[in-house]
């Protein structure tokens, strides 16, 4: 069996304050997964998802795809592999084009998932003069891109505490992307993000985690990406997160109602913030979840999961493709010679 990974590789020279790269693949998590499917006798055949990419898949005559491209462009890029996918007929590992395409842009998101799952105030800004509505909400907020993913766009000071500084960070924004912007309420609570996997009414919670700064609740947390990149030391990852049983319930409850409204598949990593009463709302959904083998927040959750002596992170990768493979009704090498 030959299983193409699909993937955008991050430049070797991406480096510094520019976060244009930041959700694509570095060569060490290629290799991981890799190595996770030749271990189950799976051949894999790595592939840049760049615009030859559907001539390459039909040399290599592969069984199934794993999708983790990012795509380039604006709020449907994530989408748009997928949807090549499908046009040529080739079974993929993943959310579908619609999933991906609604879930990078937050305020669809949002809207999607609203009423059944708490959201936190929220306001759209669609181009720098539009910012008559900032008023209604009450600071702190978070400025952040509308449609990016691995905080691109959210450093240290997207967390405002005025308008003016508000404006500031939107106009930045604006200026780089060209895109819309999302000012919303920053929840005091702690941050947890959760994993579901399978689709539909099928799907279940793997997991939760709870990530915390290193140095306490003094000031107010921002996981940004400052903050990711130097995560080893400045956050503190707690699984399961320090909450009453009550609070990781309802959290467990509206990741998988929000998955199954966003129409994920598989597998995808939902993140909640609480507010000062301890109710947890919505903030995103990421259906295309990292796999870098030391620093993706789904890996981390699933090795806090599964400790012993044997690296776990195999067993997270062969498990996205045996849950792909039972959706597509496939069969994977190992279970063929069972």
């Amino acid at each position: 069996m030959r299983v193409a990974i699909l993937h955008n590789p991050r430049p070797r020279d991406a480096v510094g304050d520019d976060d244009t790269y930041e959700e694509y693949d570095a060569p060490e998590t290629i290799a991981a997964i890799a190595a996770a499917l030749s271990a189950i006798g799976i051949e894999p055949c790595p592939v840049v998802a760049d615009a030859g990419f559907p001539a390459r898949l039909r040399d290599a005559q592969v069984d199934l795809v794993l999708n983790l491209a990012e795509g380039s462009g604006g709020r449907c890029r994530e989408a748009v592999p997928a949807a090549i996918l499908e046009f040529l007929g080739l079974p993929y590992t993943g959310s579908d084009a619609l999933t991906l395409a609604v879930t990078l842009d937050k305020a669809v998101a949002r809207r999607l998932v609203s009423p059944e799952v708490p959201v936190a105030r929220a306001v759209l800004v669609e181009d720098p003069g539009d910012d008559g509505a900032l008023a209604t909400l009450a600071s702190p907020v978070v400025v952040k891109p509308n449609d990016e993913g691995s905080s691109k766009g959210i450093r240290l000071d997207a967390l405002c505490h005025d308008l003016e500084a508000v404006r500031t960070g939107c106009r930045r924004l604006f200026e780089r992307t060209g895109r819309p912007v999302l000012v919303e309420q920053f929840l005091p609570g702690a941050e947890v993000t959760v994993a579901v996997r399978g689709s539909g009414r099928g799907a279940a919670v793997i997991g939760a985690m709870e990530i915390a700064p290193a140095a306490g609740r003094s000031e107010p947390f921002l996981y940004a990406l400052e903050v990711k990149r130097d995560f080893r030391r400045r956050v503190r990852y707690h699984v399961p997160p320090r909450l009453p049983a009550a609070t990781l319930e309802a959290i467990g409850r509206h990741a998988l109602v929000a998955h199954r409204l966003l129409g994920c598949r598989d597998i995808a990593r939902l993140d909640f913030r609480l507010d000062a009463a301890g109710v947890p709302h919505f903030l995103e959904c990421n259906p295309l979840p990292g796999l870098n083998p030391s620093s993706s927040d789904l890996v981390i959750l699933w090795r806090a999961l599964h400790p012993g002596p044997t690296d776990a992170y195999p067993s997270l990768v062969q498990g996205l493709v045996r849950e792909a493979a039972r959706r597509l009704a496939l069969r994977l090498p190992s279970e063929a010679d069972a």
